[in-house]
């Protein structure tokens, strides 16, 4: 397939998944792709897609509050560019748009990384919450979103981010993992549901079923080149050290161990049924009716919180 032509627009990708699923380990993979690149995490790009509107120029006060949260992310400073050349940018910004924003700040990074880039995206766990939403700024949009056993991200979540319980922990898995199906129901030609444990198990098919949705070429150089494509990596990233070593199994089934029986019936009470419609199995029997219940009530709020959130985040994009 012919390569992007310069000064051609790109497409559009958006890579999301819950926490501690093998996102960066994907977004090494994919962007050792001759036409793929996406730029790391950042609070800007989610920030202006879900709380400015969409289709008309950004006022004033918008713009103020774009150029704080650019000046303040910590993400965006710690790209691996020379960010002099976006600031210009957006020094000269009058009446633009939330799309032209998010398109020259995604372009930006990949005119400095790989400029004949056919895909251009960003890597952001809210995207699979929210991926609606993007649509509704990015019709066009292809999304990958990575999905892993509720009780490995959750045993992961509880070694690396000290600021999560196992009960936030598994509801936001729980979140997530519902939103992906959802998404994939509603955007089947759009969405790309990735398996940690198939990627693991058989990166090369992965790869080649990844290209395939994205209408590209398989490129060994996806397998033979991630561990030292540092260009994608944040500067500040303390957490991915695993994504230098080779591609192991090793990880699928750590939480036997980690996890303790009580533990385990803690993340599989609160998302079992979830677990369960994400085509994983559970490992211990049903908790009692008294649990089952209190689990029942603590899902059905976290759902209606997010829910009355979502709706807010659609009445101010418009």
């Amino acid at each position: 397939m012919a390569p992007h032509a310069p000064g051609r627009e790109p497409s559009h990708l958006f890579l999301s998944g819950n926490q501690r699923s093998g996102k960066t380990l994907l977004q090494l993979i994919l962007c050792s792709h001759p036409e793929i690149t996406i730029s790391p995490g950042t609070n800007v790009i989610a920030r202006v897609l879900y709380g400015m509107p969409k289709g008309e120029p950004l006022s004033d006060t918008n713009m103020r509050e774009f150029k704080r949260t650019l000046q303040k992310d910590r993400k965006f400073k710690a790209w691996r560019v020379d960010h002099r050349v976006y600031q210009e940018k957006v020094a000269k910004y009058t009446k633009v748009t939330t799309r032209e924003i998010v398109e020259d700040l995604m372009s930006f990074f990949r005119d400095q990384t790989k400029p004949l880039a056919r895909y251009s995206g960003n890597k952001k766990g809210c995207y699979c919450k929210d991926a609606d939403l993007v649509k509704r700024v990015f019709p066009e949009a292809k999304f990958v979103f990575m999905l892993r056993d509720a009780r490995g991200a959750v045993s992961s979540m509880l070694e690396t981010q000290p600021e999560h319980d196992i009960t936030s922990a598994s509801l936001m898995w729980m979140m997530k993992a519902r939103r992906i199906r959802q998404l994939a129901e509603e955007f089947p030609k759009d969405v790309f549901v990735c398996r940690y444990e198939s990627l693991v198990r058989d990166p090369e098919q992965m790869c080649r079923d990844l290209c395939a949705f994205l209408n590209l070429d398989y490129a060994p150089e996806m397998l033979a080149n991630y561990r030292t494509n540092d260009a994608i990596r944040h500067q500040t990233d303390t957490t991915h050290h695993e994504t230098y070593d080779a591609i192991t199994t090793a990880m699928v089934d750590e939480w036997k161990t980690h996890l303790s029986e009580a533990q385990i019936q803690t993340v599989e009470g609160l998302v079992g049924e979830e677990l369960e419609s994400s085509g994983y199995e559970r490992a211990q029997v049903k908790a009692g009716l008294v649990e089952r219940a209190k689990f029942r009530a603590r899902r059905t709020k976290e759902i209606v919180e997010w829910e009355l959130g979502h709706a807010q985040k659609k009445r101010v994009i418009g």
